[in-house]
């Protein structure tokens, strides 16, 4: 038996209220296999998905055989993602060298698009890497309401929530 997902809930009354954002320049370009038309508009998605998740897509990181499954339409963004995730590369330069805190932080912000809520979340979904381990932590966060609602099945995550409000000192994630 599993131990359910500890309750945390957010820091502040705003992160509960969708955002009201006039559409600009800061605003992230989204990737769907929705509307794809070429083969170079799928290069851009992978492209996009690598830097999501991995900051950078060197040639040697590149995971080949789940490209040519999204290529080929045998998989989902959102299982791309999973294998993106769970891959060697993702693995040795984040799992290994990181606290259970720090990767849960980390993939909060690649995987959801957004910053962790406070400590109780981190503290959360590290007992889910705990029981579960690094991929019962990556399928479940790949399957929370969240992200499903957010990304579904065929959108490559991206920082949600770009603009600070007003007066913030706080540097958004991406760049801290």
């Amino acid at each position: 038996m599993s131990i359910p997902l500890l309750e945390y809930s957010p820091s502040s009354q705003n992160t509960r209220v969708r955002g009201y954002e006039v559409p600009g320049d800061e605003q992230p370009r989204v990737f769907s296999t929705d509307n794809l038309l070429s083969a170079g508009e799928i290069d851009n998605l992978v492209e996009a998905a690598y830097r999501q998740i991995f900051f950078h897509a060197f040639a040697a990181d590149r995971e080949k055989f789940l490209e040519s499954q999204l290529r080929s339409g045998q998989i989902t963004v959102r299982d791309f993602i999973r294998g993106l995730c769970l891959s060697n590369t993702f693995t040795n330069s984040f799992y290994n060298l990181n606290s259970n805190y720090r990767f849960v932080t980390h993939c909060i912000q690649k995987v959801l698009g957004r910053d962790v809520y406070n400590e109780a979340e981190k503290i959360a979904w590290s007992i889910v890497i705990a029981t579960k381990g690094r991929a019962g932590f990556i399928n479940d966060l790949l399957n929370t309401e969240e992200y499903l609602e957010n990304f579904g099945d065929s959108i490559v995550p991206f920082q949600r929530r770009r603009v600070l409000p007003s007066g913030a000192s706080k540097l958004p994630f991406n760049i801290q």
